[in-house]
């Protein structure tokens, strides 16, 4: 099991992990595997959690409306921040794919809404990569090349909401092809395509966690900056200006004092002009 390594030195520990998973019977390996236990109460789709290692799991049920929904709604009940990685992994039929495989869907359609979404940071060195055709309804006609799921565009969609396009996956173990037909598919054999594909999900966690790290390293708010907000009022759209200004100000000026930029200000606005004057009189010189 892999619960049995992970400790607060593991690269899991801190980690913000946001499963999306539209069948139980997918969920199941998932939610043993990483030792997650279900969130009591009310709601509207199941919700596994392990606080420890920062995992959280939701069932959708089939199809992209509730992948889209469930989404949204994990995003809320987790608090999941901006540097969260989102995970849809799921079974998916093809025309020409091993049953069995593991592949990682770098350009998602949606026939229906003609919407095209390419997710993810691309691992080809450790997992094949493949297209992804989300339909409204299972289909036994598949187009050569591409996998057929019914979640993963609605999935997509919602997710890259909440986090950066580079840190939402959606992983697809094949099920069914020309050779074998969709109609063999039950929850034994679900449960056991995802089972057995754990390993390779882990390895791809590893090096997923290490993007979610960077990107949170990125989006960190400066302790000078906390302590400005703490002594005057900022909007949401002026905290956000004065994030990004205050980068470029530290770039230019590291030596320079916080106290610089609250000089003679009375409200958050004239802070931002500080920053912008100091900006606009920084002189180069190009010899």
């Amino acid at each position: 099991m892999a619960s049995d390594s992970l400790s607060v030195h593991s690269p899991y520990f801190e980690a913000t992990v946001c499963w999306v998973v539209a069948l139980k019977s997918e969920a199941k390996p998932i939610i043993s595997y990483f030792k997650l236990d279900h969130k009591s109460g009310n709601s509207i789709f199941p919700i596994y959690k392990n606080d420890k290692l920062g995992h959280s799991l939701i069932v959708s049920g089939v199809g992209q409306i509730n992948a889209a929904a469930a989404t949204a709604y994990l995003a809320s009940e987790s608090s999941a921040p901006p540097w969260a990685s989102w995970i849809n992994v799921g079974i998916a039929g093809s025309a020409d794919g091993e049953v069995g495989k593991l592949y990682q869907g770098i350009k998602v359609t949606n026939p229906t809404k003609e919407k095209v979404f390419f997710p993810g940071y691309r691992f080809s060195k450790i997992v094949s990569l493949a297209e992804i055709q989300t339909l409204d309804h299972p289909s036994s006609v598949k187009k050569k090349g591409v996998l057929h799921d019914m979640e993963a565009s609605g999935f997509i969609d919602f997710a890259t909401r909440f986090s950066c396009n580079e840190l939402v996956f959606s992983f697809k173990v094949v099920s069914d092809n020309t050779e074998q037909d969709m109609k063999l598919i039950d929850k034994t054999m679900v449960n056991s395509l995802i089972e057995n594909r754990l390993k390779e999900l882990e390895i791809l966690l590893d090096k997923i966690i290490i993007l979610s790290k960077l990107e949170k390293q990125r989006l960190k708010i400066a302790d000078e900056v906390e302590e400005v907000f703490e002594h005057f009022h900022f909007s949401v759209t002026r905290r956000t200006q004065l994030i990004e200004k205050f980068r470029k100000w530290k770039v230019n000026f590291p030596n320079r004092p916080t106290s610089d930029l609250v000089k003679g200000a009375r409200t958050a606005a004239d802070v931002i002009r500080n920053i912008d004057d100091a900006l606009t009189d920084l002189k180069f010189d190009w010899t």
